[in-house]
């Protein structure tokens, strides 16, 4: 799967940490003040972009679920 090219679309950049020997690729978005690392990084961005909406069962207050 394309998760770079999908992760971009969402707005996601990259970024590069050089503080350690080996430089270190960190995927962040500037409005979800998220970021991520390592070898799946760009599949946890488009993961949390792309996610489905929280099913309300019809008809319930919010307070109900709580309880």
């Amino acid at each position: 799967m394309p998760w770079r090219l999908i992760a971009k679309a969402f707005g996601w950049r990259t970024a590069t940490d050089e503080d350690g020997e080996m430089p270190v690729l960190v995927v962040w978005h500037p409005r979800l003040r998220r970021h991520f690392t390592g070898a799946d990084a760009w599949e946890h961005a488009v993961r949390l972009s792309v996610h489905a909406p929280r099913q309300d069962p019809a008809g319930t207050d919010r307070q109900e679920l709580q309880s």
